[in-house]
């Protein structure tokens, strides 16, 4: 700390009378260096990729309800061949359980329930396989592809956008302003 005035008597005997007070930064508490700030980690906690996991397959479901009746022909095929298979094992499930009490020969009896088997296996082979590509592809095509619709309403923009352009081509131009020169006197041409 510098004197101010060399003469003033605190200053001319050696022993100081006074104490210089402290300044306020001491009176404040203490604190470590970079202690508010927080590193947040990039690793997700457990409930955080449950909730995740539960949003997507909350998101997959109404996506599957939205499109579970896809109206394509081969779609409607697929259900067709669907339907006819498991009537097939139904009716030849009655047959070899009825047999036995007809008084049906055995081997017929496990040859119609093993066909029964084979329609079960088939219609669960087209509605897991076939059925549900031909409503993935149905999705794919709506979500990814624009409705004729929304086809139109781009076309009609860009035929807006296209004929304001050719407007403006068509315009005459303006005329540039003339230029001034310093002091907002117009600069003297050379020929006159």
């Amino acid at each position: 700390m510098t004197q101010r005035n060399p003469m003033n008597e605190r200053y001319q005997s050696e022993d100081r009378k006074g104490a210089t007070r402290k300044s306020a930064a001491s009176a404040k508490p203490v604190s470590k260096a970079a202690s508010s700030v927080r590193i947040q980690s990039t690793k997700k906690t457990p409930q955080q990729k449950k909730a995740e996991r539960k949003q997507q397959r909350a998101k997959d479901a109404e996506r599957d309800r939205q499109f579970y009746n896809p109206p394509t022909a081969e779609y409607k095929r697929l259900r067709k061949i669907w339907w006819v298979c498991l009537i097939l094992a139904i009716i030849l499930t009655v047959v070899s359980f009825a047999g036995n009490n007809l008084g049906m020969p055995a081997p017929i009896m496990y040859v119609t329930l093993a066909l029964a088997y084979v329609f079960i296996i088939a219609a669960l082979y087209i509605d897991m396989g076939k059925c549900r590509k031909a409503r993935q592809k149905y999705a794919d095509e709506v979500l990814n592809h624009p409705t004729k619709e929304m086809r139109a309403a781009e076309k009609k923009a860009k035929a807006q956008q296209r004929a304001a352009e050719k407007q403006a081509a068509e315009q005459p131009a303006e005329p540039e302003p003339k230029k001034k020169g310093l002091f907002g006197f117009g600069k003297k041409k050379k020929d006159e």
